[in-house]
């Protein structure tokens, strides 16, 4: 399968999804180097507010996760109307992440 054929079907090389997936991680970090900490809702309408693409929550919580400069510093309690109360993470960035950045 070449090259124009696998664009034209939709799939993606794993160049993109990294390229992606950078990007998301670098908003992310501003965010958080702005706002101090989030929690993931917080987050996730940021990075699909001003992304052309955004990104889903899986893949959301799968970035804040594993990054080792994003750091869980709580959970907190949300309640929805159908779903009940449950916990949401609270996000911060590592001491000294972007502050030779910006």
């Amino acid at each position: 399968m070449g090259q124009a054929s696998r664009k034209e079907s939709g799939k993606q090389d794993k160049g993109e999804l990294k390229m992606r997936t950078t990007r998301l991680r670098q908003k992310i970090k501003k965010f958080l180097n702005v706002r101090g900490e989030a929690n993931t809702t917080e987050i996730l309408e940021h990075v699909n507010s001003t992304m052309r693409h955004g990104t889903t929550p899986q893949q959301l919580g799968n970035v804040l996760s594993k990054d080792k400069d994003i750091l869980k510093v709580s959970t907190t309690k949300r309640g929805g109307a159908l779903s009940g109360r449950y916990e949401i993470c609270v996000w911060t960035l590592r001491a000294g992440v972007l502050d030779g950045e910006n």
